[in-house]
């Protein structure tokens, strides 16, 4: 299969990088700690840190966006849904396993995310409720968080302690729960548990070096080394586990295991590095990564991981989960590397894959959605794992008893404001992810207050304003991301052009001393890609967005007991649109037959885009919804027609294509009609 062109860029820079290492440990050896790096609790091998939440604020369509997640969802799902609206890690204690502290945390770290980066403080009290009492209610021992989950012989009892401790250290870096380091340091030093299994209590070795970093108490250290030693020593089956044994990462084969669980273990030996200087575990991330990018990206940028990792046709998805999860994972992999792809990468799933899985109105989204989604509905999965089932409906609590996705959605935007900055290992600035936002920060030996203001309507625009206001003059190193699909970028110094021949690992860097007032604008050219799909399919990129023919959707809402109420119900979507069009292209007149349509910037571009694509397409006789034979009214999204035994009839049509972002039903890999 051919990748989009923004993939292959760099990624035989990946493969080269790992060629050296990959006979030292594909046969199983697992990094040990470099004897000769000094451990420094500043992350000091880092390319780039992040900066804490709130010294980014989002403007204008992203705010709009967050502010909507606020006021729906992300504040009113414990009013709405269990185990929301349970008293996990809040004083309830039982529960038939530990799957609701679970879900229950992921809303905590992403809500309370979500209220730092807007300044919310009603949303920031109710998520403080549950921060306060674990932190308050912290045993003799020093362990937090549930009685029910202490016994350190428990099954993945460590695990929801992982997701909880993301938003007690968010709110830390934010100032709001100062002890939280050295709370979160007594009960590492003091828990009895062996991290490296079961398989995700490892996960752990995230918060243990953060906790690390903030005391430089080298006993968490040696524990998070000691914990993926013995998580390595286990070589474990696919399904619901994570092989990282070195003998598999370092295989060019498939991944078979669950992806949350992967993308969330894949990362840690980066942060180990981050710490360690060990080049040996940068080399082991970097091999886990390349599989996932090797075998199972979709065209909207998140890997098919219906559960598992799977193929790459027309009808492969991915959890929701999974949007959040590996891209906060790149997030790691960025700073370890200091190469944008790893920024790229996040931009492409969070503004399409990401948008792609909500409502627009922020009241429900899907646990599995798909790049080709022709109906959504309570029985119309068409994942072979839940074939039937519930899991592309748009829901509150998508899932239900299930309930991950209801709660890491939160995560998902909030971070991605959250690293849109970052510092990197002079102490310079450097713009990851593009979008209208302010940051406040302070740079140089004086700490001099900087903000910049970024104006800008990307990604539905290719200009960048970034405003530069101090007090007085300042010298420090700008850097800023130039995207791997954009060949011709500008940079304008106060309306003069610069060049970009300092460009480096996806980043052209000012070194300069900036003036008061100063403008920094960066012009990102848009290009058209067209990119091949298995089974024939084709789709259509411009930039960093995806676009896809959007259906109309006829809405039924449905109320679910326990699970939803009349302001937030269960939704079915079915198609009240033609859907089965393929594209009829011809690849010697592409510029001509595509058509870019721009009008002035709405208030809310994923309801109403300011950019769309005309292309040529011709409908498919007899491409029809998949019936159930057992039940007339179970229906499913077909995959891709065989063309040798279907015709395209008629004459061309043109049809409008939209961001993929900006759909809830939609047709995103199309049959290729330049080959039949």
């Amino acid at each position: 299969m051919n990748r989009s062109e923004y993939e292959v860029d760099r990624r035989e820079f990946l493969r080269l990088t790992l060629m050296s290492s990959a006979m030292l440990l594909a046969s199983g050896i697992v990094p040990e700690a470099a004897a000769d790096t000094v451990p420094s609790p500043t992350a000091s091998f880092a390319a780039f840190r992040a900066l804490p939440p709130g010294s980014v604020r989002p403007e204008g369509w992203l705010r709009l966006y967050l502010e909507k997640q606020a006021a729906q969802l992300g504040s009113q799902l414990p009013q709405v849904s269990w185990p929301f609206s349970g008293a996990f890690w809040a004083g309830e204690e039982q529960a038939e396993s530990w799957w609701p502290w679970e879900q229950k945390a992921y809303w905590i770290d992403g809500a309370t995310r979500l209220a730092l980066v807007l300044n919310d403080q009603q949303l920031l009290a109710q998520v403080e409720t549950s921060i306060r009492y674990t932190l308050e209610h912290a045993a003799a021992d020093g362990y937090l968080g549930p009685a029910f989950l202490k016994d350190p012989n428990g099954d993945d009892h460590r695990w929801p302690h992982t997701i909880f401790f993301r938003g007690l250290i968010a709110a830390s870096e934010a100032g709001r729960a100062p002890e939280a380091v050295e709370a979160l340091r007594r009960h590492y030093l003091s828990d009895p548990s062996n991290y490296g299994v079961p398989v995700r209590n490892v996960t752990n070795i995230e918060d243990i070096l953060w906790c690390y970093e903030q005391t430089g108490d080298k006993r968490l250290l040696d524990l998070a080394e000691n914990t993926w030693r013995e998580f390595s020593k286990v070589t474990r089956p696919g399904g619901h586990g994570a092989d990282l044994s070195a003998l598999r990462v370092f295989a060019a084969t498939p991944i078979d295991t669950h992806g949350v669980t992967y993308a969330e273990t894949a990362k840690l030996p980066a942060m180990l590095y981050l710490h360690t200087g060990n080049a040996n575990y940068l080399k082991f991330a970097l091999a886990a990564q390349r599989r996932i990018f090797d075998h199972h990206m979709l065209i909207d940028g998140i890997p098919s991981t219906s559960e598992v990792y799977r193929t790459t046709t027309s009808l492969d998805s991915h959890e929701t989960c999974d949007i959040t999860d590996h891209t906060w994972s790149w997030g790691y992999m960025l700073m370890a590397t200091g190469d944008g792809i790893w920024a790229d990468r996040v931009e492409r799933a969070c503004l399409n894959a990401g948008f792609g899985a909500i409502k627009k109105d922020w009241k429900a989204l899907q646990y599995f959605s798909c790049p080709n989604q022709f109906l959504a509905t309570l029985n119309s999965d068409h994942n072979a794992m839940e074939h039937g089932g519930r899991k592309m409906a748009y829901q509150p609590n998508p899932g239900q008893h299930t309930a991950c996705c209801g709660g890491d959605v939160h995560r998902l935007f909030p971070n991605y404001v959250i690293r849109m900055w970052m510092k990197d290992a002079t102490g310079g600035l450097a713009a990851m992810l593009y979008g209208p936002s302010r940051l406040k920060t302070t740079l140089g030996p004086e700490s001099q207050e900087v903000e910049i203001i970024q104006t800008t309507d990307y990604p539905f625009g290719e200009r960048i304003v970034f405003t530069i206001y101090t007090s007085q003059a300042i010298r420090f190193s700008l850097s800023l991301r130039i995207p791997a699909w954009c060949e011709a970028p500008r940079i304008f110094l106060n309306d003069k052009a610069l060049g970009t021949s300092q460009m480096q690992s996806g980043f052209a860097t000012l070194n300069r001393r900036f003036n008061p007032n100063d403008t920094v604008t960066l012009v990102l050219p848009m290009k058209l890609a067209i990119t091949d799909w298995p089974q024939n399919g084709v789709g259509l990129e411009h930039g960093p967005l995806v676009y896809s023919l959007p259906i109309k959707e006829e809405w039924t809402p449905v109320i679910e007991p326990k699970y939803t109420t009349d302001d937030f119900p269960s939704w079915n979507a079915r198609p009240a649109s033609n859907w089965n069009y393929g594209l009829a292209l011809d690849p010697l007149r592409l510029t001509e037959q595509i058509k870019l349509s721009r009008k002035a910037m709405p208030e809310d571009p994923w309801v109403d885009p300011p950019i769309t694509l005309i292309v040529p397409a011709k409908t498919i006789e007899n491409w029809t919804l998949q019936q159930n034979p057992d039940d007339p009214n179970q229906r499913f999204t077909p995959p891709l027609p065989d063309l040798s035994a279907r015709k395209a009839a008629g004459n061309v049509e043109h049809i409008t294509l939209s961001p993929y972002g900006s759909t809830h039903l939609r047709i995103t890999v199309f049959p290729d009609l330049r080959r039949s």
